[in-house]
């Protein structure tokens, strides 16, 4: 398991073991640790991007929020 900030937020990339929850054991997945992510808390990087190391799922979170940067509206 790997704790990573990306964009200010906390990401835990892991390899899941169980078979409880979403993925199949053996699925590299990223957890967003914030309360208020909703439905996108937990990301199956297998799936999405292919990874199959804890390794290629930081890359690979790196990369999406790279090409997706997270903007906030300023109020004025």
């Amino acid at each position: 398991m790997a704790n990573v900030t990306i964009d200010s937020v906390k990401h835990k990339v892991y390899k899941k073991t169980n078979k409880i929850g979403k993925g199949k054991p053996g699925d590299i997945m990223v957890n967003h640790s914030n309360r208020d992510n909703g439905k996108w808390d937990t990301i199956n990087l297998t799936k999405k991007a292919g990874a199959k190391t804890v390794k290629q799922g930081i890359a690979a979170s790196k990369k999406w929020h790279k090409e997706n940067p997270y903007t906030t509206k300023k109020k004025k």
